[in-house]
C-alpha cells in the first residue's frame, strides 16, 4: 500500500483511497460491498463504491490500496481502563494499543472500576465519572476512541445524581452489580433514571469478580433491564445454561459476549441467538485487561 500527500493547505482535509480488493460493510445482510474507493472528508466516510465515480478533486491525501482489503473498525463493547494505556490492578501497559491491532478503533467502559482507591460515595463516584469522561475525551490511547465514564451505581444514588451526571456529559453507566447495589429492585429503579437522561446502562452477569461484586444470576439480570446484557457468558464465571436460555428469551436487550469469558457459554449463548433468529442482539466485547 502506498500512498502521497498533496500540498497541504487550510480547509477541509480530504482522503481518497483506490484500487481496494475487498471492502467490507459491517453489516451481517450486505457484507460485501461493491466497491474499491473510499473517500473520506475531515474524517467522515462521504463516498463508497468504484473509482471511476470518486470525486478526488482537492484530495490532501491519496492511498493506493494495491488490492487491500478495507473493514470497518471493531468496536470493543466491554473495556475497564484507568489511566490512559495502563491498568494498575492488573499491572498492564499497552493493551489499548494491542487490541488496536487487532483492529479494535473503539471501546466502550463498563466502569473504572480497577482505579485504586474507587470511590464509593455519591460525590466521588461523580467525579470519578466525570473525570474518566473528560480524560479519555481528550486523549485517545494510540488513536483509539475510548467511551468512558461510567460509574458504578451505589443504593444512596437519588434521581438527581442521574441527571447531574448526563448534564455534565456522561453517556454510560458501569456493570450493575459492581458497586453496592446488587438487587433487582433498585437496580431496575435506577436503570429508569439512567435511560430516561440518555445514560446506557449495562449489568454484571455471573459469578463474582473483583472484590465488592457478587453473583448475579438471571433474575436479578431480567427485572433490572439494562440496556446490555453484560458478558452473558461469565465474566468471568458463567451462569448455568438453564438461566442463559432464560435471560436470552426472557428480555430483548442486547446480548454482550466476552473473550475474557467462558468459552462454552458463550458459544451455548451465540446459538440460542441464533436459534430465536436474533443473531442481531449479540455484541462483542473483552472484557479487557484480564487477570482481575
Amino acid at each position: 500500500m502506498s500512498h502521497e500527500t498533496a500540498t497541504q493547505a487550510a480547509g477541509p482535509q480530504k482522503i481518497v483511497i483506490r484500487n481496494l480488493g475487498l471492502v467490507l460493510s459491517g453489516a451481517l445482510e450486505n457484507p460485501i460491498l461493491d466497491a474499491d474507493a473510499i473517500v473520506a472528508v475531515d474524517g467522515r466516510i462521504t463516498f463508497i463504491g468504484r473509482g471511476k465515480d470518486a470525486d478526488g478533486e482537492g484530495a490532501t491525501t491519496i492511498i493506493d490500496a494495491k488490492g487491500s482489503a478495507l473493514a470497518p473498525g471493531l468496536i470493543d463493547s466491554h473495556v475497564h481502563p484507568v489511566a490512559g494505556d495502563w491498568t494498575p490492578r492488573q499491572n498492564q501497559l499497552g493493551w489499548i494499543d494491542s487490541n488496536l491491532n487487532g483492529g479494535v478503533t473503539t471501546m466502550i467502559s463498563a466502569g473504572e472500576v480497577h482505579t485504586p482507591g474507587r470511590p464509593r460515595d455519591v460525590i466521588g463516584l461523580k467525579a470519578l465519572a466525570i473525570s474518566a469522561q473528560r480524560q479519555f475525551a481528550n486523549f485517545r490511547p494510540s488513536g483509539v476512541k475510548v467511551h468512558a465514564g461510567a460509574p458504578c451505581i451505589e443504593p444512596e444514588m437519588s434521581e438527581q445524581d442521574f441527571k447531574d451526571l448526563a448534564d455534565a456529559g456522561v453517556k454510560l453507566l458501569g456493570e450493575v452489580g459492581l458497586g453496592g447495589v446488587k438487587d433487582g429492585p433498585t437496580a431496575r429503579r435506577m436503570v429508569a433514571w439512567a435511560r430516561k437522561y440518555g445514560i446506557q446502562s449495562t449489568i454484571h452477569t455471573g459469578g463474582p469478580s473483583i472484590p465488592g461484586s457478587g453473583l448475579i444470576d438471571k433474575d436479578v439480570v431480567l427485572e433490572a433491564d439494562t440496556d446490555v446484557v453484560g458478558h452473558i457468558n461469565g465474566g468471568h464465571t458463567a451462569l448455568p445454561d438453564t438461566q442463559i436460555r432464560c435471560i436470552c428469551e426472557g428480555c430483548r436487550r442486547g446480548l454482550e459476549i466476552v473473550h475474557n469469558g467462558n468459552e462454552r457459554a458463550a458459544l451455548y449463548a451465540l446459538r440460542t441467538a441464533i436459534e430465536m433468529k436474533q443473531l442481531e442482539r449479540v455484541i462483542l466485547g473483552t472484557d479487557a485487561p484480564a487477570g482481575s
